[in-house]
């Protein structure tokens, strides 16, 4: 069991432009010394899974409910949801900096969202033929498998060449930059942006 930082001081902000680059950047400071997290048990997995987009409420309702029966299970997938963000973490901060990322953590990644596309059926609906996560909530992996089902899709799509990293000092922040001329550099204009740090060529710290 890991020691959780502390209660952090605002709300989860989603400014990444995809849901496994905001479930990276779940965690304040540097991911080695976190100055706070918003993920401190499985409970707040399921809440940010909904509030981002990839959990329905009533599916989130059922897993709270089975992990309420289960909690040495839901403890369990709570540490491996932290494994898995470290991991889309590190390997999106290396391709924004030009490196490669380590096997390990594209093995992380490749077999959580694997877990989740072997439960996947085809189903129809006004939208038309497309794939579709079990909604029993029984299965207390299942926010991870959206989460690392994007983290996926990013790495193997033309968008992953926009991935960079924020550019304060103080922020290791992972973000998709659709701006037209690519020239985006911070996680955060109100925040970030306002700080105007020079930056150097590799950020060793964290978002505050």
């Amino acid at each position: 069991m890991r020691d959780i930082p502390p209660i952090p001081d605002h709300d989860i902000e989603l400014a990444g432009g995809a849901l496994a680059l905001d479930f990276a950047n779940t965690v304040g400071g540097t991911h080695v010394r976190p100055t706070h997290d918003h993920l401190r048990g499985y409970g707040d997995v399921v809440g940010f899974a909904t509030l981002a987009g990839g959990l329905e409420p009533s599916v989130a309702k059922r897993l709270v409910q089975r992990a309420d029966r289960d909690p040495r299970r839901a403890a369990a997938v709570y540490e491996l949801g932290i494994t898995l963000r470290e991991a889309i973490w590190a390997v999106f901060s290396a391709l924004a900096s030009g490196d490669a990322p380590r096997e390990a953590d594209l093995a992380l990644i490749s077999d959580a969202a694997a877990a989740g596309a072997a439960r996947s059926q085809l189903v129809y609906d006004r939208d038309g033929v497309g794939w579709s996560m079990p909604s029993d909530g029984e299965d207390l992996e299942r926010p991870l498998w959206d989460i690392a089902r994007s983290a996926a899709d990013l790495l193997t799509s033309t968008e992953r060449d926009r991935v960079k990293q924020c550019a304060s000092t103080t922020c290791e922040w992972v973000f998709l930059d659709r701006s037209k001329n690519h020239s985006r550099r911070w996680c955060d204009m109100s925040d970030c942006g306002n700080r105007r740090e020079s930056v150097p060529p590799r950020r060793s710290s964290g978002r505050d």
